[in-house]
């Protein structure tokens, strides 16, 4: 499932947010594939879900 969440996040991104549109087209004048791109933004995308869900998760009791 989280899978399809990063799929989703990433391409309204590439639909919407200039500075991902400016990463793809950076990405592209260096040769990457658009495969390796959106892989890169899901491990990108990843590691913001993940910080978001630590955030909200109460500290552990003792």
């Amino acid at each position: 499932m989280l899978g399809h969440i990063l799929h989703r996040i990433v391409f309204t991104r590439l639909r919407v947010d200039p500075g991902t549109q400016d990463y793809y087209v950076r990405r592209i004048k260096e040769g990457k594939t658009r495969r390796e791109i959106v892989r890169c933004l899901k491990r990108h995308a990843a590691r913001e879900v993940f910080q978001l869900v630590k955030q909200l998760r109460p500290a552990p009791r003792s």
